[in-house]
């Protein structure tokens, strides 16, 4: 009977926490890994990996460029956000640089809509090694965005090389 009880505790501790897999990106020659939710339901992109809130609020993706091809995948970021309707307010772009993980970073932020209302939109770039850049995009309602944020920070926070 303990055991049981016992057990029956640690699943209802575990029950809140949604269980994260690791994602090496790209699929085919990954230079980047990041952990993703399950609840998230992230599934494969071209350069990398996409997902959304359980509540649809916001999306992230983390898509991998070398020098050949960054310019490529950084126009994909802004024709995919302008293909769903996302418009940035330029004169309330942000930036920020840091480090993380060892890797250099730099964000730019907007404050924007879509077609649901206000939204955060930012792009990253993370120096994953010499060649090799992770490129991180987002665009979260307002009304959910604070919640959302500690699983976004967690994500954000296991971005590293790929082994």
């Amino acid at each position: 009977m303990n055991k049981f009880l016992a057990t029956a505790a640690i699943l209802l501790l575990t029950a809140g926490t949604s269980l994260a897999g690791a994602f090496n990106f790209p699929s085919d020659d990954p230079v980047a890994t990041v952990e993703i939710p399950d609840s998230w339901k992230p599934s494969e992109t071209d350069y990398g990996y996409e997902a959304t809130s359980p509540d649809g609020g916001t999306y992230i993706s983390f898509d991998a460029a070398g020098a050949e091809d960054t310019e490529e995948v950084i126009k994909g970021v802004f024709t995919f956000l302008e293909e769903n309707g996302v418009t940035a307010d330029p004169a309330s772009q942000t930036e920020s640089k840091g480090d993380q993980n060892g890797m250099p970073y730099q964000t730019l932020s907007w404050k924007g809509t879509d077609k649901d209302g206000p939204v955060t939109i930012g792009v990253g770039i993370v120096g994953i090694s010499e060649e090799s850049l992770a490129i991180v995009t987002y665009w979260a309602s307002t009304e959910t965005e604070e919640k959302n944020n500690p699983d976004v920070n967690k994500m954000l926070e296991s971005i590293k090389p790929a082994e």
